[in-house]
């Protein structure tokens, strides 16, 4: 899901796709001991930006931060470490500001943790698996990276056979039609066909024939249990080849129904702007081992695709980062393989609780069921574990970025501006919104909320309740 954590959903369509939106970088802070990543975090929070620093951009920004700054795949950067509160919170005090809310709007599992302790401070049907909407891709988040190192790209590139080319997709769910030099620099088509009329000239081949290769991802490209008139604005049929998610130029509502075919044609274009004759139309074609490669293209490092995916809650990159997940963990790229290797994963984490299950990695599918305890035990391990870390950071920020830009802007939840970061969701009769927070105290709080059978009122529910914790002095 997307943009619609901010609007309500209409004839029971979810959220829809956040673009022109302000997103975080990572900041992964690494350390050897629960209590020093903890601090890391809550010095990231401290210092972090005013809600007036949040800016409207075609492409995300830098997101200022103490935490130790880190090249994707280049190492930690050390940094003085302040020290944690000592002073734990209570947890009849913890639930009795959550109950002072009032009752929730609809059947509720929710759980707040202290990420230090693990002690549970509240819970409410935190075992009862509900749908979660889009806090379904922290789950595939954590996947991933738990399957994948950070720093990694995904290629995709040009191999030929002669005068024969093929374009194969390597499952960069933001690879553009064009280049730009805005930050982050996301590789385009444009650069591909540029780098292979180059290397075409050099051999002195000006005539080509050009197919595409896209299996990379097997399985269905459209989810049955996704409603076809419902859901055609809100995820691109997935493949391991597109350009713009398959989005239709100056309709940002319209997606192709082939964007393998459009991405191929796109290329051909750009290839004959290059000045290479291309003959024939596109067609599918599984590319050869024996074929040269020569040109390709990089995706941005998989650790900052996942913060822009979580950041616009955006469904059709989440479910391409589930394949990619699933060929990580030695599944087949499908639906069916990535929910496979997705309950291993949470398995493995100590995560998986009977009854729960997942029919997509993004969260439109109705018959996804997990449990907030579910998520408060993910995000513990989140930020807990080095090798997860950057979902620490990825998330929006409450006032400040993505889907929490807007929310808490009532003076009642002023004490969880700046302090909250959490992932949110939304789907007819659905909300949910999962992460941590700063206390007044200062200590972390992993909290993790699932509301069904709701309307939109369960989100000045949960922006109170939010608030209310962010602002407790809890340790008495």
């Amino acid at each position: 899901m997307s943009q619609s954590d901010q609007r309500k959903p209409k004839h029971g369509i979810p959220e829809s796709p956040r673009r022109a939106r302000a997103w975080v970088p990572v900041v992964v802070g690494v350390a050897v001991t629960v209590i020093v990543v903890l601090a890391v975090v809550v010095a990231a929070v401290r210092m972090g930006p005013s809600t007036n620093e949040a800016k409207h951009s075609l492409l995300p920004h830098q997101h200022k931060s103490s935490a130790p700054a880190v090249q994707p795949g280049r190492g930690v950067v050390a940094a003085a470490v302040p020290k944690t509160p000592s002073a734990k919170p209570v947890a009849v005090t913890v639930a009795n500001r959550v109950k002072a809310v009032g009752a929730p709007p609809g059947v509720l599992s929710a759980h707040i943790m202290d990420a230090a302790t693990g002690e549970t401070l509240y819970q409410s049907g935190q075992n009862t698996p509900l749908i979660p909407a889009s806090n379904t891709k922290v789950m595939t988040a954590v996947a991933l990276l738990d399957s994948t190192d950070a720093g990694h790209r995904y290629t995709t590139k040009v191999v030929a056979d002669g005068s024969a080319l093929t374009l194969v997709g390597g499952g960069d769910p933001y690879l553009r039609s064009t280049a730009s030099d805005k930050y982050p620099e996301y590789p385009s088509m444009e650069q591909l066909a540029k780098s292979t009329a180059a290397a075409l000239k050099k051999a002195g081949t000006t005539s080509v024939t050009v197919s595409y290769d896209d299996t990379l991802f097997s399985g269905p490209a459209w989810n049955s249990t996704w409603p076809a008139d419902n859901y055609a604005s809100e995820v691109t049929p997935i493949t391991a080849l597109w350009v713009d998610e398959g989005m239709v130029k100056n309709n940002p509502w319209a997606r192709n129904k082939t964007p393998a075919v459009m991405a191929t044609n796109t290329f051909i274009s750009q290839l004959r702007s290059a000045g290479i004759k291309v003959t024939g139309s596109a067609t599918r074609h599984k590319a050869s081992e024996s074929d040269k490669q020569i040109a390709a293209v990089q995706s941005i490092p998989v650790e900052d695709i996942i913060t822009r995916t979580l950041q616009e809650s955006d469904n059709s990159a989440a479910e391409v980062l589930s394949r990619q997940m699933a060929l990580a963990s030695g599944k087949p790229g499908s639906f069916a393989g990535a929910s496979q290797a997705l309950k291993e994963h949470l398995t493995n984490l100590g995560a998986w609780q009977d009854g729960a299950g997942f029919q997509d990695g993004s969260g439109l599918s109705r018959g996804n069921r997990i449990t907030a305890a579910m998520l408060s035990h993910v995000w513990q391990k989140v930020l807990t574990t080095p090798k997860l870390q950057p979902v620490t950071n990825a998330v929006p920020v409450s006032r400040v970025s993505g889907t929490l830009e807007k929310r808490f802007s009532d003076p009642s939840t002023a004490a969880a501006r700046g302090v909250v970061h959490a992932k949110t969701g939304s789907l007819n009769g659905v909300i949910s919104m999962s992460g941590w927070l700063r206390d007044a105290d200062g200590r972390i709080l992993i909290a993790s909320f699932i509301i069904n059978q709701t309307d939109g009122s369960a989100r000045t529910w949960l922006d109170a309740v939010y608030g209310t914790v962010a602002g407790c002095g809890c340790t008495r």
